[in-house]
């Protein structure tokens, strides 16, 4: 049972490390928004934009593919038809098929809903994923589901000095709530889904933290402007199996900063920004490499946003609409999932679809 159970600490260590939902708009950017003024990342990126908004509510609806390259060049369209078959043969084929291109421990695909509301500097959220992890490679790939929610309110306040100076700042406290299973082999998976046999294969673990996120962005005279956040001030992920065994995972704090700037002529609009994250938790020179993120967003009226980024040395684009109170934003990126950095980078394809008033 030790054994079984540090292997499993192991795998969510690393399946929290690369699970952080992170909106599709920011991940075109490279997650270079700590400067953007933007209510919609006041929650996931800097707590500050409480302040940013008098009113606003946002509800979006987020699916990523991973590996998307890998998976549709090995006949994507035939292999779903064989998983929609029912057939356990065609099943098990059809999975292993999809995940030819797989190794070591990453994500399939994820799922992401989200509601967000602001009032004069208040705001409240709650978001769900649900995501299948993968681990493993080829014939020996396994799966696991993966379930997270997270409750969070917080408080931000601008101070403005005069027209061209403005501080903000903003803290948010966040309960997070996650379940998953540990590792089974894709025969166990499809005798579960078609109700036949496997389920006492399945262990399931949960657990909570509570944390604190806070912010601060400050603006200055021509478009600049500088942003501090420090994510994860709290406690520690308590996780319990159905077995009754206790443990504890690490909830690492992590310390970002930006420097901003944004311009704006008749129907154009340009936003760029490059910063660090998590750079209190830099020992190495890929620790570095991991840390720098690089971001530009250049608005083409108030309806079209052509995103560009580098995150961690992997490049990311996308394109956002905005249309009354429909927002649509796709994002095409690349992100390290290798125990060693650089080792196994993989492509993502994403799409968000959001309801947005403000």
């Amino acid at each position: 049972m030790k054994k079984k159970l540090s292997s499993l600490i192991i795998f969510l260590i690393c399946a929290m490390t690369c699970l952080n939902a992170v909106s599709i708009d920011a991940r075109a950017r490279g997650n270079a928004v700590l400067t953007s003024e933007d209510v919609s990342y006041a929650f996931s990126h800097n707590p500050a934009f409480l302040a940013s908004s008098g009113f606003s509510l946002e509800i979006p609806l987020a699916a990523r593919l991973y590996n998307a390259s890998g998976m549709l060049k090995n006949d994507f369209i035939g292999n779903i038809s064989d998983i929609a078959s029912m057939d356990q043969e065609r099943m098990v084929n059809g999975i292993l098929d999809l995940l030819r291109e797989f190794s070591g421990t990453m994500p399939l695909v994820s799922i992401e809903e989200r509601i967000d509301i602001t009032l004069f500097g208040l705001g409240a959220s709650i978001s769900a994923s649900e995501r299948v992890i993968t681990t493993g490679g080829s014939v020996a790939t396994n799966l696991s589901l993966d379930l997270s929610g997270t409750l969070s309110a917080g408080f931000a306040h601008e101070f403005r000095f005069d027209d061209d100076y403005t501080l903000s700042a903003g803290a948010i406290l966040n309960l997070d709530y996650r379940m998953y299973t540990n590792p089974a082999g894709v025969e166990t998976v499809v005798g579960i889904l078609i109700d036949s046999e496997g389920y006492g294969d399945f262990r399931i673990y949960s657990g909570h933290a509570v944390s604190f996120d806070i912010g601060v962005n400050v603006t200055y005279p021509l478009g600049f402007s500088t942003a501090f956040t420090v994510r994860n001030l709290g406690s520690a992920y308590h996780m319990n199996d159905d077995e009754g065994n206790s443990f504890t995972l690490p909830n690492p704090v992590g310390i970002d900063t930006a420097v901003g700037w944004k311009g704006s002529w008749s129907f154009l609009s340009l936003d760029l920004e490059i910063g660090m994250r998590g750079w209190n938790r830099i020992r190495s020179y890929p620790d570095l490499l991991e840390s720098l993120n690089a971001g530009a967003s250049l608005g083409i009226t108030k309806f079209i946003d052509i995103n560009l980024g580098l995150d961690g040395g992997y490049p990311a684009c996308g394109i956002t609409l905005d249309f009354l109170c429909f927002e649509i934003a796709a994002a095409y990126y690349w992100q390290d999932f290798g125990v060693v950095y650089g080792l196994a980078p993989r492509d993502v394809l994403s799409l968000e679809v959001a309801l947005s008033f403000e």
